[in-house]
């Protein structure tokens, strides 16, 4: 893992001094705290004071958010770092909307969020949280899958996973071994599927985007370059998971996001960031969470 990173840790103010860096991410108080509604949905609270409703057959995000209303806290501070008031932010992978709503309050007034969610339970949660957070007239909800073609395409689901659900095609060991694990059958869906160039025709520019698709990634900027072109100061994070995008899936993915202008970086477990320069090491890595940023002028 090491071999893949500089040695040099960086600040976002090191990659653009216009940044400012929001800070740790609290644990909410109290924590373990919720109330049941009925049909699988628990409304608890975030670090940032939201209102969120989770899926409790997730066993993935949904116990941080009940606990301590945190999930992921790298990317979040990131995340919320990045984006500005009046800025469109894209949820690729939005699940049950923490992002979304997070994306929402960071970029009003002014701004946009596009969240797209391809799983049909958890897509009207998603839809929920934005609305009873007061985002709605600002929102863009897709219940789609973002991809490089539009049409159908098949969403295996998990339940007790349902975090972890995916397009990609799945090994038998794989299925076994969630099933051991969670005691239940995944299965598959017939879903949504729309390229990001088709949904968003009309915007003119995004200015960040998160993309958590569980393998599906090459995909998603694929259907994504004309936005992604006439997006200069578009930054992206974004999950990079060589064995689930397979040898030549995850080669053509850091090909890809070079070919677009991206310098990449690695966000580390106390969001530092660590640029990426040697693509062949990036490959052997086990997992990384990926900052990506075009180079300033000058």
């Amino acid at each position: 893992m090491d071999a893949v990173r500089s040695n040099k840790h960086h600040r976002l103010e090191d990659i653009d001094p216009s940044l400012r860096d929001f800070g740790e991410i609290p644990q909410k108080s109290p924590a373990m705290s919720g109330v049941y509604f009925g049909n699988s949905v628990l409304m608890t609270k975030l670090w940032s004071g939201h209102m969120m409703m989770v899926h409790t057959d997730d066993m993935i995000v949904a116990p941080h958010l009940v606990n301590i209303g945190i999930n992921e806290p790298h990317n979040t501070r990131i995340l919320v770092s990045l984006i500005k008031p009046g800025d469109v932010f894209v949820d690729v992978g939005a699940n049950v909307g923490y992002f979304s709503v997070l994306g929402a309050w960071r970029a009003y007034p002014g701004g946009q969020v596009w969240s797209f969610e391809p799983n049909p339970k958890v897509f009207s949660i998603l839809s929920d949280n934005l609305t009873v957070n007061g985002y709605a007239d600002m929102a863009h909800r897709w219940p789609a899958a973002a991809s490089d073609q539009a049409g159908e395409q098949s969403l295996r689901i998990f339940p007790g996973y349902v975090a972890t659900s995916t397009m990609r095609d799945v090994p038998e060991a794989y299925l076994r071994f969630t099933e051991r694990e969670t005691g239940r059958k995944s299965h598959v869906i017939d879903v949504d599927v729309v390229r990001l160039d088709d949904a968003m025709r009309d915007v003119a520019e995004i200015h960040v985007m998160k993309i958590d698709a569980e393998g599906h990634e090459l995909h998603v900027l694929r259907g994504a370059q004309e936005i992604i072109a006439r997006s200069p100061a578009l930054r992206i994070v974004m999950e990079f998971n060589p064995s689930m995008l397979g040898a030549d899936g995850a080669r053509d993915l850091v090909e890809l996001v070079r070919t677009l202008g991206f310098d990449i970086y690695s966000i580390e477990h106390d969001s530092s960031l660590t640029r990426l320069t040697d693509d062949e090491a990036m490959l052997e890595a086990a997992f990384l969470d990926l900052l990506l940023v075009r180079p300033r002028a000058g």
